[in-house]
């Protein structure tokens, strides 16, 4: 990724960002797969390729939510319906067709493209960003991992690291971004600026943490990180960039409105651009005389402008101290207020508070999404306004300080890699490769033992095989504890009667994380209920498949190749499948993944543990037919889908309605009395089939 001078680097593309950052970049990648390979597309716009147009389709499908107005896209596929010709070919993926005759159609195209397609690329940039894809939109190995077509496989150190497998992704992917300036040799490394950051200072303010990890370019120098990181106050990131005022306003004339529009702008708001000018025009006349009601007049102006002109001219902040309806004497008004507007050259003092403020706001609108994006590393936490690292020793044992400094600022000429092109911009690029951490580090052999022989030292008579589970199991315990005092009881059982009103949604993610989709959360809650349902005794954190941050947020779903929640327990597995979909639209989303998840399952512990497995299937309602669906497939045998050879019977799949789930909470008592009950209900009766078998047994177990 390339930025110019002055430039605020951006992970994120305007017109695709959205708060779901991890869940949106798992699915556009999900969507191009489907496009490229199993519909064998090829990347581009019509007449060439329907591909960019399909990936906007299915991009709508995929969020609804997200994507709930589309205009612009729906007018244009009313008018396709009037060229039956055009939509046939579409439809049926005749190129031939649409290349010889896409002409007829101009006016049509031109707005496709623009209100379309450029958004499928837009949004898909987003995935190049982080190497997920190239240029082209080709998926790399990196992209295949988190699709789980690729095995990740952990090296010595990412072992210790008690994080799932997308949280790896992300941390390598970060650890190897690099900001590139226009020479395409210069970089800065954001995300290792944050790791150094973090390990030589414990707690940064969120605010200070994003101006500098946000603010910083491979245009700047630094000779001293620790000194800068350490005596960093907000805002003096923008001490840092040069900006030259415009000579025609670099004077002591007053601008005329022409000249201040010109250099004052604001794309959004003519009317703003004018709250600007009456603001200017009040500074001028107090600056050129120093009255009372000059200063009344300029006051007024302020206070009934606030909002916007703090943003424009004051960083954010309060341009005055002086508060609301208070009327000082010019002198003490001008003895509190030192500031840069009544002691320098007005104009040019103004216009680099303008610039100023104009960077400092867009460091904090793209910083959004760049924490998003280090959510997803599970490392670092953010939190009641700070950010801190998690397993703090054990980083500090892992990332050796001198080599973190060095990956910040640099030249791609000092590293293995000749050219930008080489390091990010094709398929098999450095960038887009899987490499482990200690790869990335330039770790040799000598600084892998110092790195291991520090954890070992760390953990002071444990087995260096057994300091990974220590280290789970810690984590473990700080997120019991979380839960106990995030979550407790009631709170879950509430959230989950929210979930029957898919207009609670808005409501449900301020109440847990707004960074997830509902379907998300609804995993994290179910797992959440269960948690209280066994009595405490299992261990949630390591049966969620979800992504969670650093402070134990959820922040993607399970893949497609594994259960939303598996519990692994002394005597038996239980596996938790939990949807959000309604009663019709189970039975085409749920039954072959729900099936699939639970024979490959139970296959998986009869070869190794001989566990009893028993699945849970997790919604707001059933019906009738899936109810019967699951009683019926427990009678028959049933075949892997991983290896066509091996066949099981006697699959248990349980459906349990939310109700029913928050009741099941205050049965804690009874949790295991319970499943072997559920398991007796579906090995019985095998040849015989009673339509009310459901309701039976639940009113038997709630009453």
């Amino acid at each position: 990724m390339k930025v110019a001078k002055q430039q605020i680097f951006n992970l994120m593309d305007t017109n695709g960002r959205r708060n779901d950052v991890i869940n949106a970049l798992q699915g556009y990648l999900t969507i191009l797969d489907s496009i490229l390979r199993k519909q064998k597309m090829v990347w581009g716009r019509l007449p060439d390729s329907t591909a960019e147009l399909d990936f906007y389709r299915n991009a709508i499908d995929l969020s609804p939510d997200v994507f709930q107005k589309h205009d612009k896209y729906d007018e244009l596929m009313a008018e396709l319906d009037n060229m039956p010709l055009l939509k046939q070919a579409i439809d049926e993926k005749n190129i031939d067709w649409i290349n010889v005759n896409y002409n007829n159609y101009s006016k049509w195209s031109k707005e496709l493209d623009k209100s379309v397609e450029s958004r499928s690329r837009h949004y898909t940039s987003n995935l190049v960003k982080l190497g997920f894809a190239d240029g082209a939109r080709q998926i790399t190995d990196v992209g295949d991992v988190l699709l789980e077509k690729i095995l990740l496989k952990r090296d010595d150190i990412e072992k210790f690291l008690p994080l799932n497998d997308t949280n790896i992704v992300y941390l390598r992917q970060l650890l190897k971004l690099k900001i590139f300036g226009n020479d395409s040799k210069t970089y800065y490394s954001p995300f290792n600026m944050a790791l150094y950051a973090l390990l030589i200072k414990p707690r940064i303010d969120q605010n200070e943490f994003c101006e500098i990890i946000q603010g910083l370019s491979p245009y700047h120098n630094i000779s001293d990180y620790d000194s800068f990181i350490n005596n960093y106050q907000s805002s003096d990131i923008i001490q840092t960039y040069s900006f030259n005022v415009p000579l025609d306003i670099d004077n002591d004339d007053i601008i005329d409105k022409d000249t201040f529009v010109k250099h004052f702008p604001n794309k959004k708001s003519k009317k703003t651009i004018d709250k600007y000018y009456e603001f200017y025009k009040a500074l001028a006349d107090f600056t050129r005389n120093a009255s009372s009601n000059n200063l009344d007049n300029l006051l007024v102006v302020y206070e009934n402008n606030k909002e916007v002109l703090n943003k424009a001219f004051g960083y954010g902040s309060n341009i005055f101290k002086n508060k609301r309806g208070n009327r000082p004497t010019v002198n003490d008004f001008l003895n509190k207020e030192k500031i840069d507007l009544f002691r320098e050259q007005l104009n040019s003092a103004l216009y680099l508070r303008f610039v100023r403020s104009k960077t400092i706001d867009t460091i904090r609108e793209y910083s959004d999404t760049t924490i998003r994006i280090f959510k997803a590393t599970g490392l670092i936490s953010f939190d009641n306004g700070f950010v801190e690292l998690v397993c703090r020793d054990l980083c500090n044992c892992i990332f050796d300080k001198e080599t973190i400094k060095s990956h910040i600022l640099g030249n791609i000429s000092d590293e293995s890699i000749d050219n930008i092109s080489d390091y990010e911009e094709k398929v098999d690029s450095y960038y887009c490769c899987n490499h482990s951490i200690k790869s990335i580090l330039g770790y040799s052999e000598s600084t892998n033992i110092e790195v291991i022989n520090a954890v070992k030292a760390k953990f002071n008579g444990i087995e260096i095989t057994d300091i990974p589970h220590v280290i789970k199991k810690r984590r473990k315990n700080d997120f019991d504890q979380f839960i106990e005092k995030n979550y407790p009881e009631t709170r879950v059982k509430k959230l989950l009667g929210l979930f029957a009103d898919r207009s609670n949604d808005s409501k449900i993610k301020q109440e847990v994380c707004p960074d997830a989709t509902v379907p998300t959360i609804y995993e994290y809650v179910v797992g959440l209920a269960w948690y209280y349902f066994s009595n405490k005794t299992i261990d949630l954190l390591n049966s969620f498949n979800l992504t969670l941050s650093a402070n134990f947020e959820p922040l993607t779903h399970a893949g497609g190749g594994m259960g939303d929640i598996v519990i692994y327990e002394e005597n038996q597995v239980i596996m938790l499948e939990a949807t959000l979909m309604n009663a019709n639209s189970q039975k085409r989303g749920e039954w072959e993944p729900v099936l699939r998840h639970s024979v490959n399952l139970k296959i998986e512990e009869e070869s190794s543990s001989k566990r009893e497995v028993t699945t849970f299937f997790i919604a707001d309602s059933f019906d009738f037919n899936t109810i019967n669906i699951w009683k019926a497939i427990s009678s028959v045998p049933l075949q892997s889908s991983s290896d066509k050879n091996k066949f099981t019977d006697s699959v248990i799949i349980m459906p349990i309605n939310n109700d029913e789930l928050s009741k099941l909470i205050d049965q804690k008592d009874k949790y295991n009395s319970i499943i072997q009950q559920v398991r007796k209900l579906f090995l019985k009766d095998i040849t015989t089939f009673d339509r009310e078998w459901r309701d039976k047994f639940i009113n038997a177990v709630m009453n």
